[in-house]
């Protein structure tokens, strides 16, 4: 087995490479550039939802084959679906193909789960807090890299749009290589447990059964009901905790709303820049933007690590969820209605970081009522329950079967939808509130009133 630091090491450079796609930030031009021919609408209502819906059909399956094949096959498929992605998105054409590349690449994201659980399974307890923020750095710097890299070669004019899918492409042919040469998972939390030094090996006659410890039950896994019954029993044991039930409940709702505007801001910017319809465009600042976005919403982060708050006191979490999600309806309305590029491009960068903030704080405040084995379960329960919404918020409003609004309108929805939000979680912090301060006087008066009859 390799040494830990050896692995982190190029597990990072996966994460870097296959996040260094400077073309991302230009996709809507590419696409409805004199490459692909499309029209607005067509990228808005007909290519662009069949990412959200491929992601959630993806992503159950891809978590359970994730622990079922030890994390690396995994891992060598994200870099394959990938690859997929680039060659329809360079050399096939038409709604079809476009609509198949969407299709790969919500296959490619759905991957991802194995890139930020497969170290836990390497490398040992000690060593989990550096080697999750080395694989989150090496993400991040690779989208800031890929971001300013396509901001320059566009602004200079040294590549065009398809010349910079080239790059994309090279990238991840590059991330792909390297995930052949990482070492298998001896061992997973699902399927593959580790035994213990005390444990009995399983029976002749009981190969395909697997035991679970859950408290102080154990669980035989013998089949696909009784790993649904697994999987149930898990979630009714882990949202039974009121901490992590609100924070869930939160960043399902909130990746939802965030995973739209990211996935359909190109094509607002798109309407709101001027000369558009200029063949070089080296007017677009997409790259510059999504460049000061990574920057602005990671600085914050690691300022919050800082910050001395206690979460965990009622009431606290449920009015920061309203305050963030009032402040999100506002700047999505006012991106919706405003006609200034730059005023987007600012609230845009300030939307993602509030998002990224609270993000942070719920994965801190979950992973502190959870035992290390659950992670992966509770945060790709939550991701699942975010594209559920997504899925159902899309077909609505965005495909060419639903209502089929223009983007300017999606905005206002999606502000609307966060307004629903802060008047949710107000309600919510409210009454916690008034319950807390109510369940506080009366202990209080018992309190006293013990001490008057001892007296």
């Amino acid at each position: 087995m390799l040494h830990w630091k050896l692995v982190t090491f190029i597990v990072c450079c996966f994460g870097y490479f296959k996040k260094l796609r400077p073309s991302e930030a230009y996709l809507t031009a590419y696409l409805t550039g004199p490459w692909q021919n499309l029209t607005e609408t067509e990228v808005d209502n007909q290519v662009y939802p069949w990412w959200t819906y491929s992601y959630l059909l993806w992503l159950f399956p891809i978590f359970l084959l994730t622990d079922y094949f030890r994390y690396k096959p995994i891992l060598i498929l994200d870099g394959i679906a990938y690859i997929i992605t680039w060659v329809l998105l360079l050399w096939a054409h038409g709604i079809p193909a476009m609509k198949c590349m969407q299709v790969t690449y919500g296959l490619a994201t759905a991957c991802e789960i194995g890139y930020f659980s497969y170290l836990y399974v390497i490398v040992s307890k000690e060593h989990f807090q550096k080697v999750a923020s080395f694989t989150k750095a090496a993400t991040l710097f690779g989208k800031f890299v890929a971001y300013l890299c396509g901001q320059l070669f566009v602004s200079f004019d040294v590549l065009d749009y398809f010349q910079l899918n080239i790059f994309s492409f090279v990238s991840v042919i590059i991330a792909f290589i390297i995930t052949l040469i990482l070492p298998r998972a001896e061992h997973s939390e699902l399927f593959n447990p580790k035994k213990e030094d005390g444990d009995l090996s399983t029976a002749k006659g009981e190969k395909d059964q697997e035991e679970r410890v859950i408290g102080n039950k154990t669980v035989v896994i013998n089949g696909p009901r009784s790993l649904f019954k697994f999987l149930w029993d898990e979630v009714r044991s882990v949202y039974s905790n009121r901490n992590i039930l609100i924070w869930s409940v939160w960043w399902a709702f909130a990746s939802c709303g965030s995973y739209q505007v990211a996935n359909y801001i190109q094509n607002l910017w798109h309407i709101l820049t001027p000369y558009k319809h200029d063949r070089k465009n080296r007017h677009l600042y997409n790259g510059a933007v999504e460049a000061a976005g990574t920057l602005f919403s990671s600085g914050s982060v690691l300022l919050i690590g800082f910050l001395p708050i206690n979460w965990s006191k009622r009431g606290r979490c449920e009015v920061l969820m309203a305050a963030v999600c009032g402040l999100n309806a506002v700047m999505l309305i006012i991106m919706a209605k405003t006609t200034s590029i730059w005023v987007c491009y600012v609230l845009y960068d300030l939307f993602r970081a509030s998002y990224q903030i609270v993000i942070t704080i719920a994965t801190a405040q979950i992973a502190e009522h959870l035992s290390r084995q659950r992670y992966g379960f509770v945060f790709g329960c939550n991701t699942f329950l975010a594209l559920l919404i997504e899925t159902i918020l899309t077909a609505i409003v965005v495909d060419k079967a639903g209502l089929d609004v223009d983007v300017q309108t999606q905005f206002m929805v999606y502000g609307g939808y966060f307004a629903v939000m802060t008047g949710a979680f107000l309600v919510v912090a409210i009454a916690t509130i008034v319950w807390s301060r109510t369940t506080h006087q009366r202990f209080y008066d018992m309190d006293v009133h013990v001490q008057a009859t001892d007296t």
